[in-house]
């Protein structure tokens, strides 16, 4: 994700990137969950936390988060979330 925080390609490297496998699962910042990509409906739902490095509460898990997604281009989308705020995400190079 992209902001005022986390630039690019440094927070690559960070703890701040979402990843997203290919087996549906997910992780970010301690909060680990599934996705699901129908169009452009993009459902997470939380399935654990590490509480002392997550935002989140014990409550949240198990309920699905529903954005949708605008493909910018093959390595850039923006991710609007039900309260309408919008997010710049950008695919991190592979690290070896």
């Amino acid at each position: 994700m992209m902001g005022d925080v986390l630039e690019y390609p440094l927070a690559c490297g960070s703890h701040g990137p979402i990843t997203y496998r290919s087996d549906g699962s997910y992780s970010y910042w301690g909060e680990a969950g599934t996705w699901r990509l129908e169009g452009d409906v993009l459902t997470e739902t939380l399935t654990s936390i590490d509480a002392p490095n997550s935002d989140r509460s014990t409550g949240e898990i198990g309920k699905a988060v529903v954005s949708t997604v605008q493909w910018i281009d093959r390595a850039r989308f923006l991710k609007r979330f039900a309260d309408g705020t919008t997010n710049e995400f950008r695919l991190c190079p592979e690290t070896h």
